[in-house]
């Protein structure tokens, strides 16, 4: 089996488990947007975003350094050092944190608060266990729990919603619910007291993890600025109505980051176990031109459908989002090129390139929104993720060549770019029918351009079917 193929029958494992959650969750949104009001769906996006920025500074980034570390090894022993140490730190930095939370929310009332703590506490353990069950080769495992968690997510969601009519804690419970069943199933599927031994702890190991994830940290909090904050401008200079809003815009987007989501786990893998081979080089730009065309063509797509989508599956009060989808997808778009280049820095155990350009690019975010939000408001918004991930990706491409030099696939860019900003034309001036024609005719553009993996990909799945 080739490297190529090897990556992409990894990239189909996780895609098979992962696209069945991605789209039940994906399918739960006209129920949602029908039920919960633009605040109060906008109030639940902002707990989301402050969970995501407090985990990084609690856990030091140490779920990250255990995957990097465990991923390469294969003496069962020393897989016992590295998981024992990474769960004995995590499980150190959880137990101080919870203490200063606990009088933070003593002294300080903040609605939900509590709630809120267990969920922090449930997605660090279930993290930490998912990445080793990754990194130890369990693929099936690690694909199939976020399924169950999806599935258990929007049932609990559901019942509490329209059996009890519970509002916004309805949205605590679903999550707390599901995520304490995937704990219980990782810990007894990965049969978790095998690897944890008390005297397997190494306070070098641990020394050598926070090396490399330390750097990640700010890394998280810059990538958190550009992905997330957004909504702290938007709560603070316009209303938690629009954001709202503008969380239902970052659906579509949110379908090109599944889809990147389901290749970044296996590129992630190959990236690393390949760093060492001596054409890297033409393996990793080999890949990234297919990424780049499958991800391109796939934008270009969403683009053109995003308006029909919205204004068939979606709520009225929520119909406007389709206005920013198109510049949001541009910025989807960088944000996986971004990604794509952190695999191989995690092949060269160079976290501090992560790091420094994720800076920039959080501080570009923050500019842009500063100065435009006030004057072009959400345009502001969506237009700051575009110029800050373009910033990152760029400023990756020059940094990365001391540790690897991907090529860019320059006769692709020359044509594929302005078909994006066409697209993002036609569905503000053309009518819906001439827009569903020119999202056919992506369609085949589409084709054309991923013919290759797409016949892989049907001669794989019929050969299984076979089987």
């Amino acid at each position: 089996m080739t490297r190529g193929e090897k990556l992409l029958r990894d990239t189909m494992l996780y895609g098979v488990a992962h696209f069945g959650s991605k789209i039940l969750a994906f399918l739960a949104i006209p129920l949602y947007t029908h039920y919960f009001t633009t605040k109060e769906y906008g109030t639940w996006d902002i707990y989301q975003v402050t969970i995501a920025l407090l985990i990084p500074f609690i856990t030091f980034e140490l779920t990250a350094a255990t995957y990097r570390w465990l991923i390469e090894e294969t003496d069962h022993e020393k897989r016992q050092v590295i998981i024992t140490t990474g769960a004995f730190s995590i499980i150190r930095q959880m137990i101080v944190f919870n203490i200063a939370a606990s009088l933070f929310i003593y002294f300080i009332k903040i609605p939900y608060s509590w709630l809120t703590l267990v969920i922090i506490n449930l997605e660090i353990l279930n993290s930490f266990l998912q990445q080793c069950a990754r990194a130890l080769g369990h693929h099936l495992l690690f694909a199939t729990i976020g399924f169950i968690q999806t599935f258990t997510m929007i049932a609990s969601l559901l019942t509490f919603m329209y059996l009890y009519h519970f509002r916004l804690e309805a949205f605590f419970y679903a999550t707390i619910i599901a995520g304490v069943v995937i704990l219980i199933i990782t810990a007894l599927a990965l049969n978790v007291r095998k690897y944890i031994i008390h005297s397997s702890y190494s306070q070098r190991k641990k020394k050598s993890f926070l090396k490399y994830s330390l750097p990640i940290i700010p890394a998280a909090a810059s990538w958190w600025l550009m992905t997330m904050s957004d909504r702290y401008f938007i709560t603070l200079f316009l209303t938690v109505e629009a954001n709202g809003i503008f969380a239902i815009a970052n659906k579509v987007p949110a379908i090109i980051l599944m889809l990147n989501t389901i290749f970044f786990l296996a590129w992630k893998d190959n990236a690393i176990l390949e760093y060492e081979a001596i054409d890297k080089d033409d393996y990793y730009s080999n890949v990234f031109k297919h990424f780049f065309r499958m991800m391109t063509t796939s934008i270009i797509c969403l683009i053109l459908l995003a308006k029909p989508i919205i204004k068939l599956v979606i709520a009225s009060n929520f119909y406007d989002a389709w206005q920013y989808t198109g510049i949001l997808l541009v910025g989807s778009l960088f944000h996986t090129f971004s990604l794509f280049w952190t695999a191989g820095y995690h092949g060269a155990k160079s976290t501090k390139n992560i790091f420094s350009t994720s800076i920039v690019g959080a501080i570009v975010n923050i500019v842009v929104n500063l100065l435009f939000i006030k004057i072009i408001g959400l345009y502001a918004v969506a237009l700051s993720t575009v110029v800050a991930f373009l910033a990152v990706w760029i400023l990756r491409i020059r940094s990365s060549e001391k540790h690897f030099n991907i090529q860019l696939p320059i006769r692709d860019i020359i044509v594929l770019f302005p078909l994006v900003i066409i697209a993002i034309i036609m569905s503000f001036i053309f009518s819906e029918i001439n827009i569903l024609l020119a999202a056919f005719i992506s369609g085949i553009i589409f084709l054309l351009y991923n013919r290759g993996i797409i016949l892989f990909v049907i001669k794989e799945g019929w050969g299984k079917v076979r089987r």
